[in-house]
């Protein structure tokens, strides 16, 4: 029986040792290079390793939980895939643009940004047409002591400069590896990579232990408020699950800033019906970071990790597959200089997911579940696509 968020009875989120070998750092100056190791626990729950080689970073690991709400039949103690990527999209366009304003003499007082994510999903799981798509992020930026013109124009260049821009601005093709009972199976209907094989990761969640979950005296993740639980509605309980789908989820997150630097995220999910949970982060960009939170690349990278991880489940649920445990290590990977007001862009590589499946099924149905994965999962659906982000302030 696998474990859950509640019998591993730790913090949410919380900032680890970690007794293994560090994972081989492929970046390159100017680059950041993360590594997310997630595994299935019971029922719609997941656990990750962020081990981080994020530009200004302390090289820390992190551990995150994550959950689903009433619409998936999940226990909704931690946060939604997109709760996590939606968290590091926001933190990263506040990284850059507090430090544009600082290298431009302007200080941002009340500093509050609004991004609204929306994503599809259309078509039918038992004949394989499910499919996620991404449509484009709104972004809404507010501040005293700056005039709109001047606000407006640096957060453009917030933007421009930023790694998350990077992945949803520039279609990306993800790679994927599979194993199948132990044993490297070949893909089908996904792109292979041509990256090193990697052991499964699931020893590495024996050799970590707690260092701390909270930042200020504050944890790092939080649960705020709980989803009303609604039955025979739109977004309601278990609505997620059925084999035919054809609707539209938003996310939203507003971040501030706190006394001492640290971003304050507070993310909903309106559709389907979601609750209400609080992310920390800190920025390795101002002020050098000081690793008090994961950073908003780590969010990020978790994101995806998450979203597909719950792909592969969800597929299984509704198609009955024999699916017993699955994990993954992810490798994201960024380039981006300082951000400034000049002409130029941030930018990102292909994901590369090794994929590990325990299961009762043979080869084909499993890549088949693979597939799906990738083709249900909103996330590497957005770095399929390119999307803009719309600006106001």
């Amino acid at each position: 029986m696998s474990p859950s968020i509640e019998s591993l009875a730790a913090p949410l989120a919380y900032k680890a040792s970690f007794d293994g070998d560090a994972p081989a750092d492929l970046s390159e100056d100017d680059e950041a290079f993360i590594v997310v190791k997630s595994r299935s626990l019971e029922g719609m729950q997941k656990e990750a390793l962020v081990h981080t080689g994020a530009i200004g970073a302390d090289g820390a690991t992190w551990r995150l939980t994550c959950d689903e709400g009433p619409y998936l039949n999940g226990t909704d103690l931690a946060p939604f895939p997109l709760a996590f990527f939606t968290t590091g999209m926001v933190m990263s366009f506040a990284s850059n643009l507090r430090a544009i304003a600082l290298s431009q003499g302007v200080a941002l007082e009340n500093l509050t940004l609004t991004l609204d994510n929306f994503y599809t999903m259309e078509g039918s799981a038992l004949r394989g047409t499910m499919t996620g798509g991404a449509l484009p992020a709104e972004l809404h930026v507010s501040a005293d002591g700056i005039d709109a013109a001047d606000l407006r124009a640096f957060a453009e260049a917030a933007i421009r400069w930023s790694p998350a821009s990077a992945f949803l601005g520039k279609e990306l093709v993800s790679e994927f590896s599979t194993h199948l009972n132990g044993d490297l199976a070949p893909v089908d209907g996904v792109k292979p990579t041509m990256a090193d094989i990697l052991p499964a990761p699931g020893g590495d969640f024996d050799l970590i232990a707690p260092i701390t979950g909270e930042v200020d005296g504050i944890p790092i993740l939080s649960k705020v408020s709980a989803a009303e639980q609604l039955f025979d509605v739109e977004g309601g309980v278990g609505s997620s699950l059925k084999s035919e789908q054809k609707r539209i989820l938003h996310v939203r997150g507003v971040l501030k800033i706190t006394e001492n630097g640290l971003f304050d995220v507070r993310i909903q999910l309106f559709k389907p019906i979601g609750s209400v949970f609080q992310f920390y982060g800190d920025d390795p960009v101002h002020r050098g970071g000081q690793g008090r939170a994961p950073s908003g690349l780590d969010y990020l990278s978790a994101g995806v990790a998450f979203c597909f991880m719950t792909q592969l489940g969800r597929y299984a649920q509704i198609v009955k597959q024999d699916l017993q445990s699955y994990q993954l290590i992810q490798l994201t990977r960024f380039r981006a200089h300082a951000p400034s007001l000049e002409a130029g862009e941030a930018e990102a590589f292909p994901v590369v997911t090794h994929v590990y499946l325990t299961s009762g099924e043979d080869l084909a149905h499993n890549q088949k579940l693979v597939q799906m994965g990738e083709q249900t999962c909103f996330l590497h659906a957005a770095l399929r696509a390119s999307n803009p982000i719309v600006v106001s302030v």
